[in-house]
């Protein structure tokens, strides 16, 4: 009887736990800068003793820093090639005046991608990709645009 009443207990313990979902596992905030531009060296976290970066030593001390992203001397290149994750002209961006800094529209950018996981995504500051929709940052995946 004692054994019949274990059994009961575990069985109502297991069909009242397999009705519970379980949570979502958290997943990280993602803050992605991008200065304009300013060098590998214009940092103090890099040795610069001539310019005080506390800020940025902060974030560099707690995060992730790229140091294998290979840029263009100019920005707008860079900058697609930072959404993209391609080689700058391959995304159609190739300077930064006469249209030339335009990414293509089918390029699937990194706020495209997150905001298909589930992130919200959000651009605040300097675009120079396209100024029209769907070359703007709304048109590229960013559900929030302040710049």
């Amino acid at each position: 009887m004692k054994n019949l009443l274990l059994l009961f207990v575990v069985v109502l313990s297991v069909g009242a736990l397999s009705g519970c979902e379980e949570p979502e596992p958290k997943r990280p905030n993602i803050l992605l800068v991008l200065t304009d531009d300013q060098g590998w060296g214009d940092l103090a976290f890099h040795g610069n003793d001539s310019i005080d970066t506390p800020h940025l030593d902060w974030l560099a001390q707690h995060a992730t820093e790229f140091t294998r992203f290979y840029v263009s001397p100019v920005c707008a290149p860079t900058r697609a090639s930072i959404l993209t994750g391609r080689y700058h002209l391959a995304t159609g961006t190739s300077w930064v005046t006469h249209r030339m800094e335009v990414m293509r529209e089918e390029e699937v950018t990194i706020a495209e991608v997150m905001k298909a996981a589930g992130y919200r995504t959000g651009l605040f500051g300097k675009w120079h990709n396209g100024k029209q929709y769907p070359h703007d940052p709304v048109g590229q995946g960013f559900q929030e645009f302040f710049g």
